[in-house]
């Protein structure tokens, strides 16, 4: 589900005017009223919510509402989470999501490659903290990484992540940064515990999927830098090789 647009449009939702846009903050897709409603039903019935959320003014909503639904019909291991997360909300809603253990996916490539969607849109505090990380982790939020819908291959996530470099090389919000060890750790561990299979994947263990790629580098050795261009020699999907650069022309 829904809860806004995004700075692409752009049409996520914003507590503040947009850079260089009075009056304008963008779009909800839902009243509040509305989207505690689905959130409601959709609880009631034992689903677990994906919601995207970019702007902060939709990730606050949204947020309230999930308070409000899990304190009114509490469920333990509840894994709901909130898809982007582009703006850091007000500390109020931190702190919500980490008494509901409200979690989040988080798309580290998107301060890479949507870098110049961000300066047109967002100034100060909110273009540095774009795609925060290490901000949300501090309130104890549980946050696993992907790269969403773009054909973005994971060392960018794993590059912007480290470095909180854009495409231009400018960095954003440093503090933001997690160690490499940490990032790979977001890619696979905690997404597999997002989507409830961490029982057969996300971890290189006997009985669990062989799902893994071999690097010719150790990216917890190597500069920084040269993550973005490191390259794939190897694909292994449930023990199958479907890739090997070897024998590409």
């Amino acid at each position: 589900m829904a809860a806004d647009g995004g700075f692409t449009g752009p049409t996520a939702w914003s507590l503040v005017d947009y850079k260089g846009q009075p009056g304008f903050r963008g779009r909800a897709f839902f009243t509040p009223e509305q989207i505690h409603a689905n959130i409601e039903a959709g609880h009631r019935m034992g689903w677990q919510f994906g919601i995207h959320a970019i702007g902060d003014a939709a990730i606050a909503m949204t947020v309230d509402a999930l308070d409000t639904v899990l304190h009114d019909y509490p469920r333990n291991d509840h894994r709901h989470y909130l898809c982007h997360f582009t703006v850091l909300p007000p500390e109020r809603t931190l702190q919500q999501m980490e008494k509901d253990k409200i979690l989040i996916a988080q798309q580290p490539n998107f301060t890479y490659n949507l870098e110049g969607r961000y300066v047109e849109t967002l100034e100060g505090k909110r273009l540095a903290t774009n795609n925060s990380i290490t901000t949300p982790i501090r309130h104890g939020i549980y946050m696993a990484f992907g790269s969403d819908n773009l054909p973005i291959g994971p060392m960018v996530g794993l590059y912007a992540a480290v470095t909180r470099k854009g495409e231009s090389g400018k960095v954003y919000g440093p503090d933001e940064a997690v160690s490499i060890k940490d990032a790979i750790t977001m890619y696979t561990r905690n997404g597999a515990f997002l989507t409830r299979e961490e029982k057969i994947k996300g971890t290189l263990e006997p009985g669990k999927l062989a799902d893994l790629i071999v690097l010719p580098q150790d990216l917890l050795s190597i500069s920084p830098d040269k993550i973005l261009t490191a390259k794939v020699d190897l694909t292994i999907v449930g023990g199958r090789i479907l890739y090997d650069r070897s024998q590409k022309a």
